[in-house]
């Protein structure tokens, strides 16, 4: 059974903590995490490059001039892209919404618990007991975190109710904070150690539809 190591932000107890369920209890799949990879990153480009092509640009469609006997060369119509305020050829083109990566819930969750799973194997799943900062504090942020034995990159994943810890880390270099619907496999495997409150574990654990 995979162990996460348990750190008492108050005392500065270490223990370890037991990690059950499936979240933590899947075989990674390599193909399945890449293809999960591919399709969260292609989620979050943009797409708002866009060229026009000879159908986009405005001008007549009849041939400029006759195809014998002028002695110029060969001509089609003005949208051409060979001719100047034609079309361009083989620009970039803003991704229609049926396009895509893509992939199913099913195969998403996989991927997130395996991803999940092979972190806590690694012994890098780490959860803080009694998080609480009176007010934001950069400084006992870090230490706490060198306290840990954290070294970075990482992942802190918190609740709402830690708004005071999440001004506090955000701050940090190497320290990506995010809350518990707000990460994916690519910050997972991104991440070195992944550092989870209480509460925000206590809602991973208990709905597997996370992620």
């Amino acid at each position: 059974m995979a162990q996460a190591h348990l750190f008492d932000a108050r005392s500065g107890n270490k223990s370890s903590l037991d990690l059950e369920g499936p979240r933590f209890g899947t075989e990674p799949n390599e193909h399945v995490i890449h293809r999960a990879v591919v399709a969260e990153l292609d989620n979050r480009r943009a797409y708002t490059a866009h060229t026009k092509g000879r159908s986009d640009v405005r001008g007549s469609g009849a041939k400029l001039y006759r195809q014998k006997g002028t002695g110029r060369a060969r001509a089609g119509d003005a949208q051409s892209p060979t001719r100047y305020g034609g079309g361009t050829w083989g620009g970039p083109k803003t991704k229609p919404a049926r396009y895509g990566k893509r992939i199913n819930r099913k195969e998403a969750r996989a991927a997130f618990d395996g991803a999940l799973s092979a972190k806590a194997a690694d012994g890098e799943v780490y959860v803080v007991d009694s998080l609480a900062f009176e007010k934001p504090s950069t400084k006992q942020a870090k230490e706490l975190l060198g306290n840990m034995g954290v070294q970075g990159p990482v992942l802190v994943v918190l609740t709402e109710d830690d708004a005071n810890a999440a001004l506090s880390f955000r701050n940090l270099p190497k320290v990506t904070v995010t809350g518990p619907r707000e990460y994916g496999v690519y910050e997972l495997l991104r991440a070195r150690e992944v550092v989870f409150s209480r509460a925000a574990y206590s809602k991973l654990a208990g709905n597997r539809e996370e992620g």
